[in-house]
């Protein structure tokens, strides 16, 4: 991978692990399989560009900042926002209908 925009697995494992995500969760909020981020973390499968580009938008979404350089890592940025009600727990009840 290359490009100031590449994440690696490393940054998705620990992302994951700063926001109590499970591989699943990650799944669901940037709409790709959970087997294509645990490939991913785990070495076997590089996801595609689109697929990176997907999970690096839901992680900052999250209040992830990513950090370049000799060790790359993940941290959570200051104010980052609530990110909301998990899709599985989303009810009538607690749909505001926001996107």
């Amino acid at each position: 991978m290359s490009g100031a925009d590449d994440i690696t697995a490393g940054q998705v494992r620990r992302a994951r692990e700063l926001l109590g995500w499970s591989e699943t969760d990650l799944a669901l909020r940037a709409n790709v399989d959970a087997g294509s981020i645990r490939d991913y973390e785990s070495g076997a499968y590089p996801p595609s560009r689109g697929q990176r580009d997907a999970i690096r938008r839901a992680l900052v979404a999250a209040g992830i900042a990513f950090t370049d350089g000799a060790h790359p890592d993940a941290r959570l940025r200051r104010g980052a926002p609530d990110d909301g009600i998990h899709p599985r727990e989303l009810t009538t009840e607690n749909d505001d209908g926001a996107a």
